[in-house]
């Protein structure tokens, strides 16, 4: 059953207020002054507005100079005429040429009709039906020359008598008429045409697409198609391998050559149509001018392709947008973003914190977009001086810039929450840096998602977690996108290149951890971040401050590792940094080495020190040491966090011995005793971790004024110490649960029972004396071996 209980806990103070220590108030206008620097410093529309402006700055375009324009054909050039910078200009006659022969190459379109067929069908078995309705007439009324009359009316069908007597005979039979239909459209699937003379668009060389309805189409040769004369040639060879007599394969040969047409047309919509999709997909051919490349050099003879080349650099220039325009457009773009990333930050976090990560946001974006500039022109000036091909190709340099620098800080020094968000805003800068580049934006985003991983998977214990993360995640991750990219886009390029992409992949992965390890000791001192490194590295016992405090005042000493014993497993407990707990424990009290004989712990030769004191002058002095710890802290230049302990691990808490003392000591009628001037200035712990460590203070101190530490005994304490903080509002602004605190509690308690707890005697041992004690006590004035010994 666990023994801590707060059955004594009061929500409501039974004493006044507690009136605040006054200082003495400055005139107001010296108060306004500092004020009013004080609220900007702290504005975050201040630093929005500098950190936007900087990136707007780094970020917007600023013009060059135009070339010369008033030069002249044939004259003397009289000065150099070097490129400004590097540009790219559109090859409009390149890019005309390739759409001209793609346009040219593409297939022209035909149409074949299918109705053309389907309507000689349909007259065919008119033509049989009529001729069948005719021989069921009367034979007086059946005269030969209407009938044909008639066909040659209906079907404009001259049918001679001795066709049209073959076909009487057979009485127009279906026989004929279904292999008439059938050789027809045998012979019209092959798509005929009038005459072949009339192609004289290079059909005859790369034949044309052949075009029947919008699913069904297929690229055809010239020797597949037939004009007329062939069609014909082709429907007797047909009908000559048909199984029935001569005669009757005159007849249907005569009908045949009547009813076959031409049933494909040339399409000159759908084929413009397909050339200017095809010019369409063609790109625009670009080529590159690079900065300082000589146009003209002083003395030459200005020529025509000279003046062409500065005609063409100027009007790139000049149709770049004005600098003014660019440096708005981005400036509302970035202010945007940051204004959503405050909004956000405030949103999650207190204003303080907030504005720290904020600060350090636009900090690292900005050191981010240096690196970057700088990779750029030293990835020009690589790329020109190299002597190896591998290195001679500054577009592969992109892949080894820095893009995970700021990620790898904030992941290691604010967690993954805020690295992701860092981020993104880092992927959209490299976006907008390089002109829209998605494939590199999607680049940087992966590998800083790596590099996330990375620190969250090797801990952020020690700052070489940063250069195993570039080296183990970043780089491979880098490969890996980099072969990606090359599959998705479909240009693996020469193996110079991709070789070159890959050696870059690695050495950007490299990089960021490298400048990521070297910029952490900056960025922890600079914006006051207490890493787990840093705690290890001031918890170590062998450091000058532990060696001085253990010889000048070992109580305190003892006493700090024994809180900080405390504070540590009661940290792990409730799932707290327990190094943070253990190094501010350790440094609450470095302020009594000041003046360590006034505190008990530290009284050798003059046990009563204050016995000379008036209690509320050992009150000043044993107050003071928080002052003194502070200050020596900034001496230190320990973490804010373990300053803000040691200044609030009493918070305004009451030295109540020596106003006990006072309170004896002064006649009540004669002065009043108050209780503000026994109190320690504050301010009350704003953290959990100073709670954690005024609690285990307090405990141990009170542990050592228990005759018998037993855990009965230890339980009790801790209850009343907890309840007397909770009831005197010490604990009010820490954020504790009570449920955290009953676990603080039984963690105190184990702890403290642990050392405390009774050993076996040592047998043949009498430290305590208890036996000779116990003998004297049994003695008889008249006992005879009552004898003295020398």
């Amino acid at each position: 059953m666990n023994s801590i209980s707060f059955k004594n806990l009061k929500f409501f103070k039974s004493k006044e207020p507690k009136a605040p220590r006054t200082k003495k108030s400055a005139p107001k206008e010296e108060q306004k002054k500092p004020d009013f620097w004080k609220n900007l410093i702290k504005n975050p529309f201040l630093y929005l507005f500098v950190f936007v402006a900087v990136i707007s700055y780094f970020l917007a375009y600023l013009p060059s100079k135009s070339l010369p324009s008033d030069l002249i054909e044939g004259e003397i050039a009289s000065l150099d005429i070097v490129a400004p910078e590097d540009l790219t200009i559109e090859d409009t006659e390149a890019t005309e040429k390739r759409r001209n022969e793609v346009g040219e190459a593409t297939l022209l379109v035909y149409d074949l009709d299918p109705n053309v067929y389907l309507t000689a069908e349909e007259e065919i078995r008119e033509f049989f039906n009529s001729g069948r309705g005719w021989l069921e007439k009367p034979l007086s009324e059946r005269r030969s020359e209407e009938f044909q009359r008639e066909i040659r009316e209906k079907y404009d069908l001259r049918l001679f008598y001795n066709n049209l007597r073959i076909l009487i005979n057979t009485k127009f039979s279906d026989k004929i008429e279904e292999n008439l239909i059938s050789i027809l459209g045998k012979v019209s699937r092959k798509g005929i045409i009038t005459s072949k003379d009339i192609l004289y668009r290079g059909e005859q060389e790369r034949g044309f697409t052949l075009y029947i309805e919008p699913a069904l189409e297929r690229t055809v040769e010239f020797e597949e198609i037939l004009d007329i004369q062939e069609a014909i040639e082709a429907l007797s060879e047909e009908i000559d391998q048909l199984d029935m007599p001569q005669n009757e394969k005159s007849a249907l040969s005569a009908l045949s050559h009547h009813w076959i047409k031409e049933n494909i047309k040339y399409n000159r919509i759908k084929t413009e149509e397909r050339k200017e999709l095809a010019r369409q997909s063609i790109d625009t051919v670009f080529y590159t001018i690079k900065k300082g490349k000589v146009i003209l050099r002083k003395g030459d003879v200005i020529s025509r392709e000279a003046l062409d080349e500065i005609s063409l650099i100027n009007q790139n220039l000049q149709a770049r947008p004005a600098w003014l325009i660019n440096f708005t457009g981005t400036f509302f773009l970035f202010g945007l973003l940051l204004l959503t990333l405050w909004y956000y930050l405030k949103s999650i976090l207190k204003f303080r914190l907030a504005l720290k990560y904020f600060i350090m946001m636009g900090v690292t974006l900005i050191i981010s977009l240096i690196f970057y500039k700088l990779s750029l022109f030293l990835a020009g000036t690589f790329s020109e001086s190299a002597n190896f091909s591998l290195f001679s190709h500054s577009e592969t340099y992109l892949y080894a810039f820095p893009f995970q620098l700021g990620v790898l800080l904030f992941a290691f020094l604010a967690g993954s929450q805020l690295a992701l968000f860092y981020s993104v805003i880092n992927s959209i800068l490299v976006g907008y840096l390089f002109k829209g580049d998605f494939y590199l934006m999607v680049f940087c985003f992966i590998g800083s998602l790596a590099a996330i991983y990375g620190i969250k998977y090797f801990g952020n214990q020690n700052r070489t977690s940063a250069l195993r993360t570039g080296l183990h995640l970043i780089a491979p991750i880098n490969i890996f996108v980099i072969l990606t990219i090359k599959l998705i886009t479909e240009k693996m390029g020469s193996v110079d290149i991709f070789v070159s992409e890959l050696i870059m992949g690695l050495i950007g992965g490299v990089l960021s951890a490298s400048l990521a390890f070297l910029f952490l000791p900056v960025f922890e001192s600079l914006f006051g971040f207490t890493t787990q490194s840093k705690l290890l590295e001031l918890a170590n016992s062998e450091l000058p401050i532990f060696r001085q405090m253990a010889i000048e005042a070992p109580g305190s000493y003892h006493h700090s590792l024994l809180v900080a014993s405390l504070a540590e497993e009661a940290a792990e407990e409730i799932k707290m940094d327990p190094m943070l707990a253990k190094a501010s424990a350790l440094y609450h009290d470095i302020g009594k080495i000041k003046r360590p004989e006034y505190f008990i712990e530290n009284k050798m030769r003059n046990p009563d020190i204050h016995k000379d004191l008036t209690p509320s002058m050992s009150t000043l002095v044993i107050i003071n040491h928080v002052k003194e710890g502070v200050e020596l802290a900034k001496k230190l230049k320990l973490p804010a966090a373990i300053k803000d302990i040691i200044e609030q691990h009493h918070g305004n808490s009451l030295v109540r011995y020596f106003f006990q003392k006072a309170k004896e000591k002064y006649d009540p009628e004669m002065q009043k005793i108050k209780e503000e001037a026994y109190r320690y200035p504050g301010p009350i712990p704003k953290s959990r971790e100073a709670a954690m460590i005024m609690l285990a203070d307090s405990v141990e101190a009170a542990a050592r004024s228990l005759k018998f530490p037993s855990r009965p005994n230890l339980s009790r304490m801790i209850n009343e110490i907890f309840n007397s903080y909770l009831e005197d509002g010490q604990l009010d602004d820490c954020d504790f649960s009570l449920k955290e605190l009953r676990a603080i509690a039984s963690s105190f308690l184990e702890t403290l029972y642990t050392l405390y707890h009774p050993r076996v005697e040592y047998p043949g041992f009498d430290f305590e004396m208890t036996k000779k004690k116990n003998a004297s006590k049994n003695k008889k004035p008249n006992d005879r071996n009552n004898k003295s010994t020398a």
